[in-house]
């Protein structure tokens, strides 16, 4: 092991960012976010950068709680370690301090990046190279009137986006006047996906995505509480609608119980979530064997996490879901990256540059602590 291998410096910044609108959803509403971004270097100056954006109510993280857990968890094991032993660190992590996911992903993705930059390659070439040239992408309407919604929906669809995803789970008269609307405004021309996050009981799910199921949904995500499995499984039996689970897979280990008791349809792997690149592509190849496609969310990360999720959409074969991939650079009033990506033409191309491919805003870490 060189000297130019081992990590040598560990640096994180919580950077607060409003969003251009309030963001909401069953769980939360929020009109900021509060990103990590995570900077590794070698002894010989080269660096790697990560980025996080967890929300406290849906992940039991927040980046002001993750700065700490890095600072004193984690730095300890990474200072010294080779970044190329990957299952090694996240081994140490992982003994280090128990779940906190966000956290490790945020080290994880700086890692990919630091690798990249030190073998001169992009990071999906150290995922198992191209499957696909581009990804294609969604868009999320957040909960909010049908008005607002309609006009918000128009100006992804123009951009080439064929995928609308609305949250769902507060109002269920609300939702069907939705659903009708998006129909009528835009035909079958678009696919409709629908995300209750946790809204719903079982019961009350059957009945209410049964009725929303008339207006052709191409999937439901997460319609009850995340550690309901046995409650998703009879939703998903109940609908001819694919159920999809997000909250109820934060690890490995979650993503093994969903697969084996057939609990969901298609899962939403998110790095940010999981623990990062690494762990995402061990749940997607476990889902591949079981025959289950996989989407990638988000957590309405900026550029940086944007791109990892990005160069992991580009490598996973089994990614057969549009993904929620540019949700936080569109809803936020800046990114961390310059220049950032675009939504034009409903897909994206991953960047060729070394590593994550993304430069750091000269601004980004302006007012940051």
């Amino acid at each position: 092991m060189g000297s130019s291998d081992k990590i040598a410096a560990v640096d994180v910044w919580v950077v607060e960012v409003p969003l251009r609108k309030t963001w909401r959803i069953s769980l939360y509403s929020a009109d900021v976010r509060y990103h990590v971004v995570v900077r590794l270097a070698t002894e010989e100056g080269l660096e790697g950068f990560g980025e996080v954006s967890p929300a406290a109510a849906f992940m039991g993280e927040d980046a002001r709680i993750i700065r700490g857990v890095i600072e004193t968890f984690l730095s300890p094991v990474l200072l010294g370690a080779d970044l190329f032993d990957l299952e090694l660190i996240h081994a140490r992590m992982d003994r280090a301090i128990q779940g906190n996911g966000a956290a490790k992903a945020a080290v994880d993705i700086a890692l990919h990046d630091l690798m990249g930059k030190r073998l001169g390659v992009p990071v999906y070439r150290l995922l198992g190279g191209r499957f696909r040239s581009t990804v294609p992408l969604t868009w999320v309407l957040g909960i909010q009137e049908v008005e607002g919604a309609l006009e918000e929906a128009r100006r992804f669809v123009e951009m080439g986006v064929r995928t609308i995803k609305f949250k769902i789970g507060q109002d269920l008269a609300r939702d069907l006047r939705m659903l009708e609307a998006l129909r009528d405004t835009f035909g079958e021309g678009i696919n409709l996906r629908v995300d209750a996050n946790q809204g719903y009981r079982a019961d009350q799910a059957v009945k209410a995505l049964r009725a929303m199921e008339a207006f052709h949904l191409e999937s439901v995500e997460q319609p009850v509480p995340a550690w309901d499995l046995e409650g998703m499984r009879a939703v998903a039996e109940a609908l001819d609608t694919p159920v999809m689970a997000d909250e109820s897979v934060f690890s490995l280990h979650d993503a093994h119980k969903v697969i084996v008791m057939r609990a969901a349809d298609i899962l939403n792997i998110k790095v940010g979530k999981v623990g990062g690149l690494h762990p995402a592509r061990k749940i997607a190849a476990m889902a591949q064997a079981a025959g289950i496609p996989v989407t990638i969310g988000s957590n309405l990360e900026l550029g940086i996490g944007s791109a990892a999720s990005i160069h992991f959409g580009i490598s996973t074969a089994n990614v057969l879901y549009p993904c929620d991939l540019l949700l936080g650079p569109e809803l936020h009033h800046f990114d961390l990256i310059d220049p950032p990506f675009s939504m034009e033409g409903g897909e994206v191309e991953p960047p060729e540059d070394p590593g994550l491919g993304v430069k750091l805003n000269s601004k980004a870490l302006e007012g940051s602590w």
